[in-house]
């Protein structure tokens, strides 16, 4: 009779699982349809690159390279952006001295504003908000994983759909991260200086150029604001600066090439932790304009470990991960983008949902 009951709950969680991603699923196909009834495009249909980043619960401790364009809003005009992710996390490894278990599913929202303050010159903020969670996701990418014929991860040693996030040295907890809630992190202030830019094929030096140059490039500098909790994990309770060198390259007319190599320089997190000052990152990603509504993304985000000689390859290793996705523009102000991020290197999430819409105000 107990087993009887406890394979019905069974198979009523998997229709709950079953019907709940159903949902996502159909939630996503009403979104693009809504992009293709609605969406009237603009001039200038440059929309890239995907504005993701890499959400590995460890490295929010710090700044983190984003994916970014050389090209500057025009004068007095202000954008703004609103962005949703969610990701997946399993890491459970020991080492002589230390060891991390980060069990969760965390959603991300962030609010980004940007203001034209010349033609040459842009300001913004970004502020994101965390909230980690047990999720309800494990059951699914434990088939999923089946289907493919690959490894979980280690999922299968911990309960199903259950929360923990742990870090310590020699026994002693770093942070006190808990499962639930709102929680702001570290605030980004970013400024960008146009170097090279084109408009209608002339560079704004008044001297054509060709499609193996760089037709936009800029300097960008990003600080770190400690406003991120650093008992829950969500900030190292220091400054940190990023320097970027920001390309385009135009191959052909419907094909982009961004190119960012930059460098950052990290401050000492109050934990008891092994890190480096600084990290060296390279952004490669690629656009294709379908037309000026709608453009399609492949990009690489790379950026070496903050940490070091920790014995543990999650946070040992450097960070390399695939972004694809679209862009659509809604309306002449208004462009929806989504992304599906995959870790290639395991210090990242498993993977990351990215949406964003972005508005301009003229």
């Amino acid at each position: 009779m107990l087993q009887s009951v406890r394979e019905a709950e069974i198979g009523e969680r998997i229709e709950i699982r079953k019907y709940s991603l159903t949902c996502k699923l159909l939630a996503l196909k009403a979104v693009c349809a809504l992009c293709l009834m609605i969406s009237d495009g603009y001039a200038g249909s440059e929309k890239g690159p995907l504005h993701v980043t890499n959400r590995f619960p460890p490295h929010l401790l710090f700044l983190k390279p984003v994916p970014d364009s050389p090209r500057t809003l025009p004068e007095n005009s202000f954008e703004m952006s609103l962005s949703a992710d969610y990701s997946s996390t399993f890491v459970n490894e020991t080492s002589a001295e230390r060891s991390v278990l980060a069990d969760m599913e965390m959603s991300v929202s962030e609010l980004s504003v940007r203001y034209g303050v010349t033609e040459y010159l842009s300001l913004s903020a970004d502020t994101p908000v965390f909230s980690m969670n047990a999720g309800f996701l494990d059951g699914f990418l434990a088939d999923f994983h089946k289907a493919l014929g690959v490894g979980n991860y280690g999922r299968e040693t911990r309960p199903e759909d259950s929360f923990a996030y742990s870090l310590k040295k020699n026994g002693k907890e770093q942070f006190d991260a808990e499962s639930g809630g709102l929680h702001p992190g570290d605030i980004s202030l970013s400024a960008k200086l146009s170097l090279m830019a084109e408009k209608n094929g002339i560079l704004k030096s008044g001297s054509s150029h060709s499609r193996f140059f760089p037709e936009s490039v800029a300097l960008s500098y990003i600080l770190k604001l400690p406003v991120g909790s650093k008992e829950r994990g969500l900030g190292s309770g220091g400054f940190d600066h990023g320097l970027f060198l920001l390309s385009q390259f135009r191959l052909f007319p419907s094909l982009l090439i961004y190119l960012n190599p930059g460098i950052l320089l990290l401050s000492d997190p109050e934990a008891d932790l092994s890190f480096s000052n600084k990290i060296f990152a390279f952004f490669w990603g690629g656009e294709y304009l379908l037309n000026e509504t709608w453009s399609f993304f492949a990009q690489w985000n790379y950026y070496t470990s903050p940490f070091e000689n920790t014995g543990i390859r999650q946070l040992d290793g450097d960070s390399l991960e695939l972004q694809s996705g679209f862009a659509c523009a809604l309306t002449r102000s208004l462009n929806f983008e989504f992304a599906f991020c995959e870790d290639l290197t395991r210090s990242e999430p498993d993977f990351n949902v990215h949406t964003r819409f972005v508005y301009r105000f003229e």
